[in-house]
């Protein structure tokens, strides 16, 4: 946890510098929201009558959405800005955190730089949690098949948070990737290694940190589909929550790495004043 507090904390204190970024992503991702299929799976499940189609369970769970080339389309233009705004984020969270100076004199330079790195690591997150979508509905539409109530709640709740936990696990093998790229200039299995040696000590906590951070997150967007009326309300909390988890997440991986890499944060000197 003291990971994501220092990610909120550090979120709070750049919040005009750090936000935009991640809304503008945040805003297409939110139209890919199946908020029809959350609402009747999560409706069903808490009324005693669990259960559903496969295709519905994923179109709730898939951040892509493959109900139409509609919200296909707009995931897709969501995770290219979001390779954009991610470039961009992380060329000023690095700027802050080596030199204290929080501008963004310098930030769009580095988009070049930073692009390639952040378009690949992006592609792999996207398909990794697409696959894992996939699996993850399959086991729970498995799950719903017993016909003893008590074996449907159980299997259920045991493959949704441990197909969460095994995600997590997944993503934490090269969490520190993308900042050991772009950072120290190492090539891509030399950084890949390094990220490794980097995290290991620590991966249990990382694990667990953003799995509650996840766990929060798909709470508030579940609340947000179910009581929230009318679409377009609904379209902009999610873009909210959307865009405060692409900044926690870009956020805790560049104070992890700094942490771990030990190097000194000049954002948290009380001298810099820019």
């Amino acid at each position: 946890m003291k990971y994501t507090v220092q990610s909120i904390k550090y979120l709070f204190k750049n919040f005009w510098y750090i936000f935009p970024f991640a809304l503008i992503p945040a805003v297409f991702l939110s139209f890919s929201l199946d908020k029809k299929a959350v609402t009747r799976v999560l409706t069903d499940y808490f009324t005693g009558d669990p259960g559903g189609g496969f295709p519905e369970i994923f179109h709730a769970v898939s951040v892509l959405n493959f109900r139409s080339w509609q919200t296909f389309l707009t995931g897709l233009v969501g995770v290219v800005l979001l390779v954009l705004c991610a470039s961009l984020l992380f060329a000023f969270m690095e700027k802050h955190m080596r030199i204290g100076k929080r501008t963004l004199n310098g930030v769009f330079s580095k988009l070049n730089d930073n692009l390639i790195s952040t378009a690949g690591i992006a592609v792999l997150l996207v398909a990794i949690y697409e696959l894992w979508s996939l699996v993850t509905s399959a086991l729970l539409f498995s799950s719903f098949l017993p016909g003893s109530a008590v074996a449907q709640y159980i299997l259920s709740v045991l493959v949704f948070l441990g197909m969460h936990f095994v995600l997590l696990y997944i993503v934490s093998l090269f969490y520190l990737w993308l900042p050991c790229l772009q950072i120290t200039g190492f090539r891509a299995f030399e950084a890949l290694r390094y990220s490794y040696q980097l995290v290991a000590p620590v991966k249990i906590k990382i694990v667990l940190g953003q799995w509650f951070s996840v766990m929060v997150a798909e709470i508030l967007l579940s609340l947000c589909c179910i009581f929230v009326p009318g679409q377009w309300a609904g379209f902009l909390l999610a873009a909210v929550l959307y865009a405060f988890m692409i900044a926690t997440f870009c956020i805790r991986m560049q104070v992890v790495y700094f942490d771990r890499a030990q190097m000194e944060r000049a954002d948290l000197k009380s001298y810099y004043h820019f």
